[in-house]
């Protein structure tokens, strides 16, 4: 004889005892994080003032500038129409964004094929190879300007698009990172794919690189931002206004003796503002990419 139990529902006054106890309040915060949030609160302040008043200047009117107000009752454009009228600054926003994308698509290229021979196949003298890599990230830029000017000119690529971004469409920082976070990818997935006969560049494109999206992501926004940055060698290498970009185009309002300080932050602010968005934007993949790649 099998005797079969119900389970019990919780009374009324169980119930009503249940739905009186107090629910477990957050813990308080603790000096130390207190103290943290302090710290970053004061941190960002400092960091994003200048950013504020790059911004804010470049909409006050030239009284306001010369009061200093901070916090004005009156913005402009005035200041973004006259850098506009003094330097071609559309022409050199697409340079900008030309010589951006060729370098890091150049680097990209060149860094992924790189770090890939350095990790999977095996070849010897792949650790001197990448020592030399290494290496390079010690030599000064500065003493390499005068042989990647005999360089460009020599081919006669001066004040052209492709003699500004030629130099650099290798870079050492590229290939470390990403060689590192090829380090940390399972190897037998490269050799199920061998096996099964693809090639090493299709192993490359199709199976390592989609692996290490994050650490790409990062390569490629750090690669972009030095692109964008970039100031001494399109100043030096070109001639014509509407070949440069657009920091040197801010220099050209530097040098010019009737700007005023409104139309100086202007152009810095449409300088800023790309740089700013890929930064926002691309923050996550640029700390995730960082934070996976570790060293074997």
């Amino acid at each position: 004889m099998t005797v079969t139990t119900t389970p019990t529902r919780p009374t009324v006054t169980e119930a009503t005892a249940a739905a009186r106890r107090p629910r477990r309040s957050r813990p308080p915060l603790r000096a130390r994080d207190m103290v943290r949030w302090l710290w970053l609160v004061v941190l960002t302040a400092v960091i994003g003032f200048p950013v504020y008043v790059t911004l804010l200047t470049g909409l006050l009117s030239p009284q306001d500038v010369a009061h200093g107000t901070l916090l004005p009752t009156r913005l402009t454009l005035d200041n973004f129409r006259e850098a506009l009228r003094n330097v071609p600054f559309g022409q050199q926003y697409v340079v900008s964004v030309l010589v951006t994308a060729l370098q890091t698509g150049g680097q990209l290229l060149t860094s992924s094929l790189a770090a890939y021979a350095l990790v999977f196949p095996r070849w010897r003298g792949r650790a001197v190879a990448f020592a030399v890599i290494v290496a390079t990230l010690a030599i000064p830029g500065e003493s390499l300007v005068i042989p990647n000017y005999e360089l460009v000119t020599g081919l006669g690529l001066r004040d052209s698009l492709l003699g500004i971004t030629l130099p650099f469409l290798a870079a050492g920082y590229p290939v470390f990172l990403l060689r590192q976070a090829f380090l940390t990818l399972p190897r037998e997935v490269w050799e199920a794919a061998r096996l099964d006969g693809c090639g090493d560049l299709r192993c490359l494109f199709l199976v390592v690189l989609p692996m290490a999206r994050p650490q790409v992501t990062a390569a490629t926004l750090w690669s972009a931002l030095a692109a964008w940055n970039g100031y001494f060698w399109p100043l030096l290498i070109t001639d014509s206004p509407d070949r440069r970009t657009v920091q040197v185009g801010i220099s050209q309002l530097v040098n010019a003796e009737s700007t005023s300080p409104g139309v100086i932050y202007a152009g810095t602010t449409l300088v800023l503002l790309p740089t700013l968005l890929l930064v926002i934007v691309g923050q996550r993949f640029l700390l995730r990419g960082l934070a996976r790649t570790s060293p074997r």
